[in-house]
């Protein structure tokens, strides 16, 4: 990485023996004779300090960068106190809501409040408000008036252009405006936020808006009252338009997917009563970079004042990165608009060092690693040929691109070599795998049957009716059974009494009451039953929750069946008709369909 930014201040080393954290108290700041730090993170989630967590790692890079950095975790919302305790910043807060949306964290997809929350200890739910980087905005605003605040994380990434919000059931305005922060930060930020940092740290005078035409801020957004001087900038409709015409809403939705789609996409501009969003390009780290990312100092544990476990860090404390992006296109997975299509993978020497220096040296280790991966785990070093990119949704649905080099033989030498590091003895793969790529190499799947299935294997077929799987964009059910077999045969083969554990999702857009019957009927005949069904969550900015707000395919044009209401409750229950409480609901959806004479087989 380049060396920190010259004008930062120096941040004093801590004396021997104190602590391994960022700071978040006054006595961590005086332990290190800072008077003012030059940023404050503020947070939804726990801190711990780990490269899994936004928080942590944009607080570590920063300081990598010579910018001395507190956090602020879990702050009281209701009160001033907790938003006081580090003082005022002398360049800004860096807000987020946690590695979840708030609205997500905090409430089903049936709009109930959920009790637990994995990024909090004791796993208790209620500890983030509701939209929390309005919320925590706000009152930085009131509270610090002047200092700039940048909001960013997955809730402030998927919110950045008008959205549908599922929890209101309404098109919101970008977060940007109704958080009333001084800049967005969306995807994986890392060169964004030191973008700002390094701009507020020479006293440009960055907040006059109007002198920003002659800067672009890697995945950042702003909003301004001029954008004569953004030229070749794609113009989506206003937030006027989309609020009160679907079709627009679906117009504005693929105009800015198709264009994040390329390497090196346009500023992107919405209007918006009177003003603009603009939201910049954005810059991944090299896969160099992000292997330092992974050497920089994280304490890899939670804070020393939680006196309850937080369970999230059972996930990740035996796991690690192999690489960020995800290619997929998967209609209800908001993946790729986060981290891109486009795979950065950190080198093998790097992975396995961090294996060796740091994962088999953990208290608690006992030889297995619970996932090296991705968002997918067999996506590793997977890389596009063409410079510029494409707009295609996915690389491998329908067909596998010809641009795309989908070799699995460097996620079999990843898996290899991990696994013969001296103290490792079995390497799961935890993230999850793409079955149809898995199928295109005998090797691999041998490969993953004999070392790196842990008694089960979760896939996620999510349907079984081409009509859904081709709104899903997902496989075709025959895959999904010939991944299966080979499965099954090979864990024959191999003398292992392993399982998989499909996932299936219900009342997604497409999806009507008989294709919902045609995979209750599907699941009963292949012997699954399943503890957890997914019922549809529309979240912000997928192409399923398109579908479901406007009815419409954004890419065709077409009409799309939306289940609401008691279907979706229907839907839900044909999947786990064996419950108890599921009975009524199975019973009155099968008379829906005239078919009674499936009361007694299903249920």
């Amino acid at each position: 990485m380049p060396n920190p930014h010259p004008l930062a201040q120096t941040v004093p080393p801590l004396p021997e023996g104190e602590g391994k954290f960022l700071p978040v108290d006054k006595a961590d700041l005086k332990k290190r004779k800072i008077e003012q730090l030059d940023i404050i993170l503020v947070t939804g989630d726990a801190y711990i300090d780990h490269p899994s967590f936004g928080a942590a790692l944009i607080g570590r890079y920063l300081e990598s960068r010579g910018f001395s950095v507190g956090i602020i975790a879990q702050p009281d919302w209701k009160s001033d106190d907790d938003l006081q305790k580090l003082g005022k910043p002398r360049l800004f807060f860096a807000v987020t809501a946690g590695n979840m949306d708030s609205m997500v964290g905090n409430y089903t997809s049936d709009k109930k409040i959920r009790r637990n929350d994995m990024y909090s200890p004791g796993n208790e739910g209620g500890r983030r408000p509701d939209r929390a980087s309005i919320v925590y905005t706000n009152k930085l605003k009131a509270l610090f008036p002047g200092v700039p605040v940048v909001i960013g994380g997955v809730e402030a990434s998927l919110r950045r252009f008008a959205h549908y919000d599922y929890w209101d059931d309404k098109v919101r305005r970008p977060l940007l405006f109704d958080a009333k922060a001084d800049f967005l930060n969306y995807g994986m930020g890392e060169k964004g936020i030191l973008r700002v940092a390094e701009i507020l740290n020479t006293k440009y005078e960055i907040l006059n808006k109007s002198q920003l035409p002659n800067v672009q801020i890697p995945n950042t957004a702003i909003i301004v009252k001029d954008i004569s001087g953004y030229k070749d900038a794609l113009i989506l409709p206003s937030y006027e338009e989309v609020l009160t015409d679907k079709k627009k809403f679906a117009e504005a939705f693929k105009l800015h997917d198709i264009e994040g789609r390329l390497k090196k996409p346009r500023i992107i501009i919405q209007p918006c009563q009177g003003r603009y969003l603009v939201v910049f390009p954005p810059e991944n780290l090299t896969s160099k970079e992000l292997d330092a990312l992974f050497e920089l100092p994280f304490a890899r544990a939670p804070h020393t004042s939680y006196l309850k476990p937080i369970p999230a860090w059972d996930f990740v404390k035996f796991s690690t990165l192999s690489h960020r992006g995800c290619f997929g296109g998967c209609s209800f997975c908001s993946i790729g608009q986060h981290q891109g299509k486009y795979i950065v993978s950190r080198s093998l020497p790097s992975i396995k060092k961090e294996v060796k220096d740091i994962l088999i040296k953990q208290p608690g280790f006992t030889g297995n690693i619970l996932d090296v991966g991705g968002p997918t785990s067999n996506m590793y070093e997977m890389t596009c040929s063409k410079d510029g990119g494409c707009t295609r949704i996915s690389c491998i649905y329908p067909t596998v691109c010809r641009n795309l080099n989908a070799s699995q033989k460097p996620s079999l030498k990843l898996l290899k070599e991990v696994r013969e590091i001296p103290g490792v003895k079995k390497l799961f793969i935890g993230s999850g795998i793409r079955y149809d790529l898995a199928l295109t190499d005998p090797e691999y799947m041998a490969e993953l049957v004999q070392h790196h299935v842990g008694g089960q294997l979760s896939i996620a077929p999510e349907h079984i009716c081409e009509e859904v799987l081709l709104m899903m964009g997902k496989p075709r059910v025959k895959t999904f059974l010939d991944f299966q077999e080979k499965f099954e045969k090979l864990s024959r083969r191999h003398g292992k009494k392993q399982f998989l554990i499909p996932y299936f999702i219900s009342s997604h857009p497409g999806s009507t009451l008989e294709h919902a019957l045609e995979l209750a009927l599907f699941m009963k005949e292949h012997h699954i039953r399943v503890e957890q069904v997914q019922n549809f969550l529309p979240t912000p900015m997928t192409v399923a929750t398109c579908m479901y707000y406007t009815g419409l395919d954004p890419f065709t044009g077409r009409s799309v069946h939306v289940p609401k209401g008691e279907e979706r409750s229907f839907q839900r229950a044909l999947l786990q008709p064996k419950l108890e409480k599921n009975y009524r609901l199975v019973v009155k959806a099968l008379k829906q369909l005239g078919r009674e004479d499936l009361i007694k087989t299903l249920t």
